[in-house]
């Protein structure tokens, strides 16, 4: 994969990372295209968030690259990438406990605009991303005080206060009640809808997974053995066995 289609966001050069003697990924080769829902599978230990630090250049990679938008990105540090409109969670959410909902929003909607930014405009804009991911009505509240479900959200909101056009989510329903994980679903098919984002979608729910994307990408072992719909991955024969432990009909 070495041409950028004009219908991708993000393209992921055979990219190779190595931590000692482990190969964490293994010449993995994915392409996003722009408006997608992409999912992100695989076993723990698979290479996922190993994924999502190279693209957001947490991690250097030893062969390959990283392209947005057909710009090379490989090199960039992570402020760097996300000022061009890459933004992410976390699997272990982190917000600023002691500051309120809108304040955690805040932060990170300051750092996407440059010095001299119209700040009505930003907080504007955070009054949204609260309306969308369900939070108006803890907005005074500090975020030490949320429910899991609540903080994953809040995860969330301060991704989409970058402006981001890609938006990378890491296991944003782990932990979450079977009702919880629909109210999630919803609220990422109106952040894609209101917002018109492109999405990787890291996730160990399956049913979540395989009904809110586009297309599934398997990684096992770093190498990535299976791409297409959700319905062609969930019958490969390869998913199967390294993910799910065993062969179809066994």
């Amino acid at each position: 994969m070495s041409r950028m289609n004009r219908e991708s966001m993000l393209v992921v050069d055979n990219v190779t990372k190595r931590f000692g003697g482990l190969r964490a990924l293994n010449k993995v080769n994915v392409e996003v295209k722009r408006g997608e829902i992409l999912g992100l599978i695989g076993p723990n230990g698979s290479g996922k968030t190993t994924l999502f630090n190279v693209i957001m250049g947490f991690y250097h990679p030893e062969e390959g690259r990283v392209l947005l938008q057909g710009e090379d990105i490989t090199d960039l540090k992570p402020h760097q990438i996300a000022r061009r409109g890459v933004g992410r969670t976390f699997q272990i959410v982190r917000p600023f406990g002691d500051m309120t909902v809108l304040e955690n929003i805040l932060v990170s909607g300051l750092f996407s605009v440059p010095r001299g930014g119209e700040h009505r405009k930003i907080e504007d804009r955070c009054h949204e991303i609260l309306k969308i991911t369900n939070l108006t009505e803890r907005i005074n509240d500090p975020a030490d005080e949320l429910s899991i479900a609540e903080k994953r959200r809040l995860e969330i909101a301060r991704a989409l206060a970058l402006d981001p056009q890609l938006l990378l989510l890491d296991e944003t329903m782990a932990g979450l009640t079977h009702a919880e994980v629909d109210q999630a679903l919803q609220m990422i098919s109106g952040i894609r809808k209101e917002f018109g984002l492109t999405m990787i979608v890291v996730e160990h729910v399956m049913r979540a997974i395989m009904s809110i994307s586009d297309r599934i990408v398997v990684l096992s072992e770093g190498r990535k053995i299976a791409e297409g719909t959700p319905k062609e991955v969930s019958e490969n024969e390869q998913v199967l066995t390294a993910y799910l432990g065993h062969r179809k009909g066994s």
